[in-house]
């Protein structure tokens, strides 16, 4: 679609948040088959061998989903973090040391290090721990829940200044490095500049008024 226009308002926010990716050399072929970021149908991982990495509340929630009794539950349910120390619920952090102390489910502590395979499979990853040790823990499937983190998208390629992934404008007009076009809100940056909802309204108004005088001078 293209729009005949003499001024663009930008007001993207930070960009589009998108999951925090594991790192690990050959993980990424099996994105979507094995490898998932988010929970899309709890039943395809019904009956599996499940590793899920985290220690935050969606780590520990979907670790306990499937390790309790229920349509969902997992066959084994291991969950990989790289310290003893979580960001979930603490409710949740005891109910999941719980389970551990009852066998029905295992706390790893490392970071993984690399992966295992077999017959084109993910069969395993390598957790190296603090002791500097490094374990094979075998899967099914995986889960990871690091967080979202966001992205700028397209706007990061039309050609504007940047800054630190955020578009750099005026304090006069809240005008970009290219004439006629304006950023308010999260999506821009200058000196003192304050993420706030009030700041967003204060940007808007003077660059509403910048345009004005753009489009009649």
């Amino acid at each position: 679609t293209r729009f005949l226009t003499r001024t663009v308002f930008i007001a993207g926010g930070v960009g589009s948040f998108q999951p925090r990716l594991l790192r690990v050399d050959g993980l990424d072929k099996y994105d979507g088959s094995q490898v998932h970021y988010r929970v899309r149908n709890p039943a395809q991982f019904a009956g599996k061998h499940l590793v899920i990495v985290g220690g935050g509340d969606s780590a520990l929630d979907w670790a306990l989903n499937f390790a309790h009794d229920g349509p969902n539950k997992a066959e084994s349910v291991i969950l990989v973090h790289r310290r003893d120390g979580f960001r979930a619920a603490p409710a949740s952090v005891a109910k999941m040391r719980e389970l551990c102390d009852a066998y029905e489910m295992q706390l790893v502590l490392g970071q993984v290090t690399g992966i295992e395979e077999n017959n084109d499979r993910l069969s395993a990853l390598k957790v190296t721990g603090g002791d500097g040790v490094t374990r094979v823990v075998p899967l099914d499937q995986l889960l990871v829940f690091f967080g979202l983190s966001p992205k700028l998208g397209p706007i990061a390629d039309w050609g504007l200044g940047i800054e630190r992934k955020q578009l750099v404008v005026d304090t006069e007009k809240f005008e970009t490095s290219v004439p006629g076009i304006f950023a308010v809100g999260d999506i821009n940056t200058y000196p003192g500049k304050k993420k706030l909802i009030l700041s967003g309204f204060h940007e808007a108004a003077l660059a509403a008024f910048a345009i004005t005088e753009h489009l009649n001078p």
